[in-house]
């Protein structure tokens, strides 16, 4: 009988919830590469961030977690779209300018 590894044990209940969510928005689904949104988490795992983190929390609040990164995951995707006088006027009224 094998035993999960604390980071295969978080990875999989980080999984679940990324697809859960991911099958509910369709702006996931376009803007967010789930295998490097994955990868993002395996990484910190491997570089100082113990899975013994995701795996103390609440199912709520490890999904809130998860969808505010995807949603500065599409923030970003989006800013990097922008021409610079796009990103002129963004900067302008982020300021209040």
């Amino acid at each position: 009988m094998s035993v999960e590894s604390p980071k295969n044990t978080a990875m999989n209940r980080i999984s679940k919830i990324v697809d859960q969510t991911f099958e509910v928005s369709e702006v996931y689904r376009e803007e967010v590469n789930k295998a490097e949104f994955m990868q993002y988490f395996s990484d910190r795992m491997e570089n100082g961030l113990p899975p013994e983190g995701f795996l103390s929390i609440t199912e709520d609040e490890l999904t809130q977690l998860i969808r505010q990164h995807l949603a500065i995951d599409v923030l970003f995707g989006l800013l990097s779209d922008l021409t610079p006088e796009e990103m002129a006027i963004f900067d302008a009224a982020v300021e209040g300018r």
